[in-house]
C-alpha cells in the first residue's frame, strides 16, 4: 500500500510517499481502508521535530481517519467487514490502510459522510475535554476560545453553544472574523489589529472571563490567565506560537517556550482560579473517557446539534500532504483540513 512518511525533519517538502507493507489487524484491531485523514497542527510539529511523543523516523503521521472496515482481528466484537468507521489513530493515518483498536473507533452515523466524520476525532475530542472534562463549562459563563476559526476552535464554539454561554473568540483576518460572527460568536476579536486582552476587559466591564482554552502559549497564555475572574479556569492544549513558518526557527521556538508562563499555586489560591493542561494522545489509562466522549459527540452530530466544518481538502498523496501542510502553516484554514483518497 502507499503511505506518506516523515523520514527526516524540515519543511513540508521532506514528506515522502512510499510503498509499505499492508498492516494486519491483531487482537481487537480493525483494519480501515482510509477514505479521509485529518490534518492537525501536531503533524506540523512532528515534521519540524518539535513534537515530543513521536516515534523514531521513519514513520507515518496522522491521528484520525474515516473509511471502511476491510478486516478484523480475532478479538473484535463491535465491527464487521464492510462497516463504515471513524477512528483515532496513534500515528499511521497518512496511508491507504491503517489498523486501530476498536476501542478508539466508532461506526459513522448514516447522516455523515466520510469527510465530515474524519473532521471529528481530534478536534471535537480536544475541544470537549478542554471545555467539559477539564473546565466543567456551565450555563451563564463567559468563554474565550483562542483561534476560533481553526479545527479545534470551530468545534469548541459549537460545544460551548450547547450551554447558555457568552463566547469571545480571536482570529487574524476579516474573513475569519466574519465566519466567527456567522458561527454565533457575539464578540470576535482581531488579534492582529487589537489587543485581545484589553478588548475583553472592555467588553466585560473589567470583570473578566470564566473559561479560556488556549493553543497559543507564549505571552498570550499569561494574558489569558490574567483575564480570569474568580473561579475561572484556563486550559492550555498547545504551543502554536512556537511555529511561524514551514521551516524550523529555533530562536522563535525557544522564545515561545521561554515566554510561556509558569503558574504559581499560591497565586492561583489568592485569585481562586485554576490552570489545566490537556493532550489527547496522553490519556493513557483514562482512554475509556475518550471513547465515551466520542460516542456523545457523534450522537450530538447525528441529532444536528453539532456540525463538523471541513474547510479544505487535499489528495491523500505526497503532493497533497505537502500542499496541505503549507496551507496550515499559512494559517489560512477555516475549519478542518483533510487528506482524501480517490473514491
Amino acid at each position: 500500500m502507499k503511505a506518506i512518511l516523515i523520514e527526516r525533519f524540515g519543511p513540508p517538502e521532506v514528506l515522502v510517499e512510499r510503498e509499505v507493507p499492508s498492516p494486519k489487524p491483531v487482537g481487537d484491531e480493525i483494519k480501515v481502508r482510509v477514505r479521509a485523514s485529518g490534518l492537525n497542527f501536531a503533524d506540523l510539529l512532528q515534521r519540524l521535530h518539535l513534537y515530543g511523543n513521536a516515534p523514531g523516523v521513519p514513520y507515518i503521521p496522522g491521528f484520525e481517519v474515516s473509511g471502511e472496515v476491510i478486516a478484523c482481528g480475532p478479538e473484535v466484537t463491535r465491527f464487521q467487514e464492510g462497516q463504515r468507521a471513524v477512528a483515532l489513530t496513534r500515528f499511521g493515518g497518512y496511508a491507504e490502510e491503517v489498523c486501530v483498536s476498536e476501542q478508539m473507533a466508532e461506526q459513522i452515523p448514516d447522516s455523515m459522510g466520510f469527510e465530515s466524520a474524519a473532521a471529528v476525532p481530534v478536534t471535537y475530542l480536544t475541544a470537549w475535554f478542554c471545555l467539559v472534562e477539564m473546565a466543567h463549562i456551565a450555563d451563564g459563563e463567559r468563554v474565550l476560545i483562542q483561534g476560533g476559526s481553526g479545527g479545534v476552535g470551530t468545534a469548541a464554539i459549537q460545544i460551548a453553544q450547547l450551554w447558555d454561554t457568552t463566547i469571545y473568540s480571536t482570529a487574524g483576518s476579516s474573513e475569519k472574523l466574519d465566519f466567527l460572527r456567522r458561527a454565533g460568536v457575539a464578540n470576535p476579536i482581531n488579534y492582529r489589529t487589537q489587543d485581545f486582552a484589553a478588548e475583553i476587559r472592555r467588553l466585560t466591564n473589567e470583570e473578566g472571563i470564566d473559561v479560556v482554552i488556549d493553543s497559543l502559549g507564549g505571552t498570550a497564555l499569561q494574558e489569558a490567565y490574567n483575564l480570569l475572574r474568580p473561579l475561572g479556569r484556563l486550559v492550555s492544549y498547545g504551543l502554536s506560537s512556537a511555529v511561524s513558518g514551514p521551516g524550523r526557527n529555533w530562536l522563535k521556538t525557544a522564545r515561545a517556550v521561554f515566554q510561556t508562563p509558569k503558574f504559581k499555586p499560591l497565586d492561583m489560591i489568592g485569585r481562586n482560579v485554576g490552570v489545566f493542561g490537556f493532550h489527547l494522545a496522553l490519556l493513557g489509562s483514562r482512554s475509556e473517557r475518550a471513547a465515551a466522549a466520542f460516542k456523545k459527540i457523534l450522537d450530538f452530530i447525528d441529532k444536528g446539534r453539532l456540525e463538523p466544518i471541513v474547510g479544505q481538502t487535499f489528495p491523500l498523496s505526497r503532493d497533497g500532504a505537502v500542499a496541505a501542510h503549507h496551507y496550515m502553516h499559512g494559517r489560512r484554514n477555516i475549519g478542518k483540513i483533510l487528506l482524501t483518497a480517490d473514491s
